[in-house]
């Protein structure tokens, strides 16, 4: 195969007589597209108002593990923003990160949980240095699965009140009113 000079060789290349007049006819035309902007516009007016009507302004504070039953109450509260301490599926995790395995804080004899413990007083520590000037609230969420054995949701809630979290909040399910929302149950007070 011999070496040939670059260059252009588009039209060249294509076999066709009919299609090599075609593309050489519109080569030498330019092309000026216009944007029609009223559809645009329509468009954006619609997802402006489709993200306005399922903007929640109270903001999503529990998400509700899928593998977790949560109890049912007939009276509750709404719950307010704070740590949550999700207590199912064999482990103790709280604000995402796990504490230590169920079984384990079972058979321990100690009451207080120590990296749950060390946890919520690094919150508690951070909660303070950026709101100096206010009270620290003590405030926590529980969202236990309604099998959890009680000598295991008393140790976590003897950790909570060690570590100053005195107001315990239960993440459960309502029976009247409003149906399917989390909500909190029976504020426990150290």
């Amino acid at each position: 195969m011999p070496i040939r000079k670059p260059g252009p060789r588009l039209m060249r290349s294509i076999k066709l007589k009919f299609a090599q007049k075609h593309v050489e006819k519109k080569a030498g035309r330019t092309v000026n597209v216009s944007l029609n902007l009223t559809p645009m516009i329509d468009m954006f007016v619609v997802l402006v108002i489709f993200l306005i009507m399922t903007f929640s302004s109270s903001g999503e504070i529990l998400f509700i593990q899928k593998d977790i039953e949560l109890p049912k109450a007939t009276q509750t509260e709404e719950l307010e923003q704070s740590p949550v301490i999700i207590i199912g599926a064999g482990n103790v995790v709280l604000e995402g990160r796990t504490v230590g395995s169920m079984d384990d804080i079972a058979e321990d004899e100690n009451f207080e949980i120590a990296d749950l413990s060390e946890m919520l007083n690094n919150l508690k520590k951070n909660y303070m240095q950026v709101h100096s000037n206010k009270e620290f609230p003590g405030k926590i969420i529980i969202q236990g699965d309604k099998s959890v054995e009680f000598r295991i949701l008393k140790k976590v809630m003897f950790t909570c009140t060690a570590a100053g979290y005195t107001e315990i909040n239960f993440a459960v399910l309502p029976t009247g009113g409003s149906k399917g929302k989390p909500a909190g149950e029976g504020k426990s007070e150290g």
